[in-house]
């Protein structure tokens, strides 16, 4: 069936407590709803939400991009109008926020929940790691918390003060984690290499499950070398992209682990597509969000269950809704740590009136 119309809303969403990185301070969240119907009235809905401290194009280059090819959807499938989708080309955002929208129409009109589309499996439960925030002296409050809740991945950045502040934060919390309990760490590039090479000799003595983007010049040969010190896996997030040549496959890595963010990347089938060219040299996958709205959220969730399907089942970064005060729906529901996903067709969102 056809779309009948394709409509962008501007969102803005506070945090409830500043989100603190390397990369800089947010005390909220904008982005545009894509909402593509057909004349059923069914709808689709995606998250077009640049951030460029991630790797994303700038607010006005999203919505110029998406203001250009909104008007072309119309009269078309969502089949049609998701393989017309040029490459991301400098606007991975705003390419994943309508594609996220004709994939969940597609979904809907075929009556399956999107994982379905995506070759994820029914009844399967996505795990998914807390998000503590920035280090700092009230992390073991929320890693208690984290962990009552039924999390044992438990993911913090570092980065933001001085290596010889935050170090001596993380031996105290790591003392006070239960067995079974690691943490998940996130630089956002923020040492020189040497301070990393001291880091994780020190890491390598905590219950550290893997580390995200440690160097300020992320060289692949020193990435190298570090992924050899380290007992845990190293990541690459905001440097995956100087790996990625379009139409080429993946190159060998330096680094055991891959954090996957649609809106980097254009969108889901993009990210899949990257997942399966990761397990074929052995190379885990991480979903991660970059604070979409429960819009954005619920597709990520999907396409978690689908990159389960295709590997080793992962520990995803999607439990990030609780940071806002408030969202444009119901967020997926979180329970010991995980979310399993429904038989509703779609993606499962639903737009709060």
């Amino acid at each position: 069936m056809r779309i009948v119309s394709a409509e962008l809303t501007a969102y803005r969403l506070p945090f409830a407590t500043p989100w603190i990185s390397a990369a800089g301070h947010l005390t909220e969240r904008r982005g545009w709803l894509v909402r593509v119907r057909d004349r059923s009235g069914r709808c689709g809905h995606g998250d077009a939400a640049p951030l460029p401290a991630a790797g994303t194009e700038t607010a006005p280059e999203s919505r110029a991009w998406l203001e250009e090819r909104l008007p072309r959807m119309t009269g078309l499938s969502p089949d049609a109008a998701c393989r017309a989708l040029p490459p991301a080309s400098g606007h991975p955002a705003a390419r994943c926020g309508l594609e996220t929208a004709l994939l969940d129409l597609q979904a809907r009109q075929q009556g399956v929940p999107l994982y379905r589309l995506l070759g994820g499996e029914a009844g399967h439960a996505v795990r998914l790691n807390a998000a503590l925030g920035a280090l700092n002296e009230s992390s073991g409050e929320r890693a208690a918390a984290a962990i009552a809740a039924g999390f044992n991945i438990l993911k913090l950045k570092l980065g933001s003060a001085p290596m010889t502040v935050e170090l001596p934060l993380l031996e105290q919390l790591c003392e006070r984690l239960p067995a079974g309990v690691q943490l998940r760490l996130d630089a956002n590039r923020a040492w020189r290499a040497d301070e990393t090479r001291q880091l994780i000799e020190r890491l390598n003595q905590l219950p550290i499950e893997s580390l995200e983007e440690p160097l300020r010049d992320p060289q692949r040969e020193i990435l190298n070398e570090l992924q050899a010190l380290a007992r845990f896996d190293l990541a690459l997030d905001e440097s995956l992209p100087g790996y990625l040549q379009a139409g080429q496959r993946l190159p060998p890595l330096p680094v055991k682990r891959l954090v996957i963010k649609p809106a980097c990347l254009g969108g889901l089938l993009p990210a899949l597509e990257l997942i399966r060219q990761a397990r074929q040299q052995g190379t885990a996958c991480v979903i991660t969000s970059t604070l979409e709205s429960s819009a954005g959220l619920w597709p990520l969730c999907h396409l978690a269950a689908a990159a389960d399907a295709l590997t080793t089942p992962a520990v995803h970064g999607l439990a990030t809704s609780a940071w806002f005060t408030r969202d444009l729906g119901g967020a997926p529901v979180i329970r010991d740590g995980r979310v399993t996903l429904g038989p509703e067709s779609g993606t499962g969102f639903i737009l709060r009136a």
